[in-house]
């Protein structure tokens, strides 16, 4: 045990002796700037290849990220001027009825271009062209589409709460609560709207036959705050309308 012992002790001293020996710095002279950068240079030197292997990578992905912002903004402008020139065709000019025509060249376009700005625009016209032929069940489907696309909450909210008006209208009361839960999940500001969304997703449930649900949400609209917003009590008094209506008997 001794030997071994000395031998450890022999071949610690040995490597700090090595390492006093053989470092480039110790009579450095200059700032600790210029020392940190002098031992940089010198970490790259003895390992030039893991180096360049880095510096490679970094490139690529420089590169890759110029090429990417470059081709975004290309496409961005080429599915503008197609969307502009789509719609100087006759069939989407007022009162034109081919709408199944101008539809199917807006879903051509959809999937020529990918990115989300043309995917918008052709939603809003399509919204346009269904709600000119009263076909709201098509609007409301398109409405759900658009929330999808958006980012901002408040804008979300509205395309969502769209779809589910017009849901709602069609009698397709789970997409149209679908859709209120959607708006939902994000915090709204309004008072009044909370109310309205809450209102909606009361009668939805009571139509799916969920009442016990319906009535525990109901309680949330009559603890809505009315002194500093005395809009609500018109809610609350179409909610309770609603229930006197569909009160069983």
């Amino acid at each position: 045990m001794g030997k071994s012992f000395i031998r450890k002790k022999t071949s610690e001293k040995s490597q700090t002796i090595q390492k006093e020996i053989y470092d480039p710095f110790a009579d450095f002279q200059g700032s600790k700037l210029e020392l940190y950068l002098a031992k940089l240079f010198y970490y790259f030197r003895k390992n030039l290849k893991l180096s360049l292997g880095i510096l490679s990578f970094v490139l690529v992905v420089f590169v890759g990220i110029v090429f990417y912002h470059v081709y975004t903004e290309n496409l961005e402008k080429r599915s503008l001027l197609a969307f502009e020139e789509l719609l100087k065709s006759p069939i989407f000019q007022a009162g034109a009825s081919d709408i199944g025509t101008a539809i199917n060249k807006l879903e051509n376009y959809q999937k020529e271009f990918q990115n989300k700005s043309a995917q918008k625009r052709a939603i809003i016209k399509k919204i346009e062209l269904y709600q000119e032929q009263r076909d709201y069940e098509n609007v409301a489907i398109q409405y759900e589409e658009l929330a999808k696309l958006l980012e901002y909450p408040e804008l979300k909210q509205y395309a969502y709460l769209n779809a589910a008006i017009h849901f709602e209208n069609q009698k397709k009361y789970s997409r149209a609560l679908s859709n209120i839960e959607e708006i939902l999940k994000y915090e709204i500001p309004n008072e009044y709207l909370k109310a309205y969304v809450l209102f909606t997703q009361v009668r939805l449930l009571y139509h799916l036959g969920k009442k016990e649900d319906a009535r525990r949400i109901s309680k949330k609209v009559y603890q809505l705050d009315i002194q500093n917003h005395p809009e609500i009590s018109k809610i609350q008094s179409e909610l309770t309308l609603f229930f006197l209506i569909n009160s069983e008997p």
